[in-house]
């Protein structure tokens, strides 16, 4: 009897103990928004571009210079247009920077079909060059301020060596004068 009665009670604590539990909240789902799939499709002309900056990075001046010399013979299409701007920055000679953005700046705003494919290429490595040229002039100002202080500093030396000399001299002539 004692066995019912237990499995009365334990029968009677589960369905208490389940009637005191609350019911579980009902959730609502959230809607997890995720960015559009964005396929890009490589174009083969700027991967051919891309293909090029990277191979001038590699070029030694000599091969640098035969590259100039094969493009002088190029036509005005706006991916050899991009090919003298890359090289040109390359080569790094006084004002090549320079040149290789105006090479470009046109580019950049330009509505022919392969102009507007190539134009967001042109902006970016425009942008890459002015940031070139201002790193490049800060390098000279430094450079120029160096030389000066150097210069201030060959001077101080001069004039501390001077002032040594003169010091010397005169330590030496009382010495002379009081053993005669």
């Amino acid at each position: 009897m004692m066995t019912r009665i237990s499995v009365a009670a334990m029968a009677a604590c589960a369905l208490l103990l389940g009637a005191c539990a609350s019911k579980p909240a009902k959730q609502t789902p959230v809607l997890v928004q995720t960015p559009p799939r964005v396929v890009v499709v490589a174009d083969p002309q700027l991967t051919e571009l891309l293909a090029y900056q990277n191979a001038l990075r590699l070029m030694t001046p000599s091969e640098l210079a035969k590259a100039q010399l094969d493009l002088a013979k190029a036509d005005t299409a706006p991916q050899n247009v991009i090919r003298r701007a890359m090289l040109h920055a390359s080569v790094r000679a006084p004002g090549d920077l320079a040149r290789a953005q105006a090479l470009l700046e046109p580019l950049a705003t330009a509505t022919g079909k392969d102009a507007q494919l190539l134009a967001p290429l042109a902006q970016l490595l425009v942008g890459q060059y002015a940031e070139l040229r201002r790193q490049e002039d800060s390098i000279d100002k430094l450079n120029t301020q160096l030389r000066d202080a150097q210069r201030r500093n060959d001077l101080l030396n001069e004039k501390l060596e001077a002032l040594k000399n003169i010091e010397r001299s005169l330590s030496v002539r009382p010495a002379a004068g009081a053993a005669k």
